[in-house]
């Protein structure tokens, strides 16, 4: 028979170790927000530093809080559970350390119950020093001096949770920590109020969550209080025993959007790339703006640009989908691959009819030329800028999706902002009188000559190929003034 031997793990090793399982400073906030959700709590205040003297960081929660041996186990490296509740946002009794520790090296945790306050800390360098399981129990003349300890002291119950002595932030920064959490936590801000959005936009329950006295808005990706939106009908998907719940949503075309729809739904960065899933699990935004790869062709197409599908499951079908201890990753599972492609297909049709409706055109592209001319739903002439012209490829090539995206983005906004009437009032007042010597025609070929240096500069191409692309621009498609641009410019050289 096979000896049984206790074979330990390095406290010293695994903690460091552990530091580096990939949480950022916002996945490590929205963390600690979990365990306040879990414990029921109704109003998180956090504070970050206001100056350079000062620097920690405290998270209180309102919740249930924890006895004293309920709280060593909450410190504990895979705390004791029997089981989870099937509204727990936790899993792996990591998350509070991991996380914690993963952007500090001190990490000290004071809880109240039935009228009794207990703290706990874990040091690294204590852990690094000793090489062992070692907790630290604080007096009561210890916890007197914690940061911002009379809030939890002034209330019936609740937890503490503090963050001192930043190291890796103080390496990326050089030493300038202040400013550094400051970036970080407006980051963080964000992430939070999407990530917790359902919670904060509860109607009838809402979650309050302040950073330092100001009250963090849930935002909307779904906008789905905006009459433009296309709520379709959710749908509900057996899988294991458990339901999984799906809704698709087509959001207004962009030209229908306001400044405060915009910040509404997360802000332009999240209508620029926030197309695709959004998988909740117990209401809890895991991950966003992907299509898992279910999507064919360009996904910054306008076949996918308005749809966003709402996925909830519940926390027992984690294992199923790859939700790791950071929370902010998952994969489909196998067996429903086939079903929610057809979610994404019926999206991608809506998605492109949105399109279609906002500005149907009739007109048959030209991809030799930047600007092509169409038809709007009222059947009104339009001009727009063609994303599929020579040009535009050939200049996005080199970048990133991410990058495509927002390029794309511009143009679109750039494209449906065209001032008509100033410049139809402009042509006409043009028109006047005044021929095209009379206008300028030197000023022209000046425009003509810095177009050209710009183009050049934006493809890296040869001449002749940059000329090629100007010609297609009004009124350098003019062979004559076209000419008097190359002989300027040979001149020039």
């Amino acid at each position: 028979m096979a000896k049984r031997i206790l074979n330990n793990p390095s406290p010293n090793v695994l903690m460091n170790s552990m530091r580096s399982i990939g949480y950022s400073f916002k996945t490590a906030f929205a963390d600690i927000i979990d365990n306040s959700i879990s414990a029921n709590a109704s109003e998180i205040r956090i504070y970050t530093p206001i100056n350079s003297e000062e620097l920690f960081i405290t998270f209180f929660d309102n919740g249930e809080g924890m006895s004293r041996d309920e709280l060593l186990n909450a410190m504990k490296y895979g705390s004791d559970r029997i089981e989870y509740g099937t509204l727990d946002l936790g899993r792996f009794g990591l998350g509070l350390k991991s996380a914690s520790l993963s952007q500090c090296r001190k990490l000290t945790v004071v809880s109240k119950k039935d009228n009794c306050l207990s703290a706990f800390s874990w040091d690294l360098d204590c852990v690094l020093k000793n090489k062992t399981w070692d907790c630290l129990e604080l007096e009561k003349t210890e916890i007197d001096d914690l940061p911002q300890v009379n809030i939890i002291k002034n209330s019936k119950q609740g937890t503490l949770v503090i963050w001192e002595d930043f190291d890796i932030l103080y390496r990326k920064s050089n030493g300038k920590v202040f400013e550094a959490i400051s970036e970080e936590v407006e980051d963080a801000e964000k992430h939070l109020s999407l990530v917790f959005h359902r919670f904060i936009n509860n109607s009838f329950n809402p979650l309050k969550i302040y950073i330092n006295d100001d009250k963090v808005k849930g935002c909307d990706p779904f906008l789905e209080d905006n009459p433009k939106t296309d709520s379709q009908k959710p749908s509900i998907i057996n899988y294991l025993e458990s339901d999984i719940k799906i809704q698709p949503f087509i959001l207004p075309h962009m030209n229908d959007l306001t400044n405060e729809d915009i910040d509404k739904m997360g802000g332009d960065d999240l209508l620029r790339n926030g197309q695709g899933f959004y998988i909740y699990r117990n209401n809890r935004l895991i991950i966003y703006g992907t299509w898992f790869r279910l999507a064919s062709a360009n996904i910054n197409s306008e076949l996918y640009k308005y749809g966003r599908i709402k996925v909830d499951i519940p926390n027992t079908l984690d294992e199923e989908w790859d939700i790791d201890i950071k929370k902010q990753n998952a994969n489909i599972p196998k067996a429903l691959l086939a079903s929610l492609k057809k979610v994404v297909s019926n999206v991608r049709s809506k998605s492109r009819a949105k399109s279609e409706k906002r500005a149907k055109l009739t007109l048959e592209k030209d991809n030799n030329k930047i600007w092509n001319k169409g038809l709007n739903r009222e059947n009104k002439e339009i001009f727009f800028i063609n994303n599929d012209s020579e040009f535009i490829k050939n200049f996005i090539d080199d970048f990133g999706d991410g990058e495509k995206s927002k390029i794309l983005h511009l143009l679109d906004i750039v494209s449906s902002s065209l001032p008509y009437d100033d410049i139809f009032n402009s042509m006409c007042n043009r028109a006047v009188g005044k021929s095209v010597e009379q206008e300028g025609l030197d000023s022209i070929v000046i425009e003509g000559i810095n177009q050209f240096k710009r183009l050049k500069n934006l493809l890296r191409k040869s001449d002749e190929d940059v000329f090629n692309v100007l010609k297609t621009y009004e009124p350098f498609d003019d062979e004559t003034i076209l000419n008097l641009v190359k002989r300027r410019i040979d001149d020039e050289r």
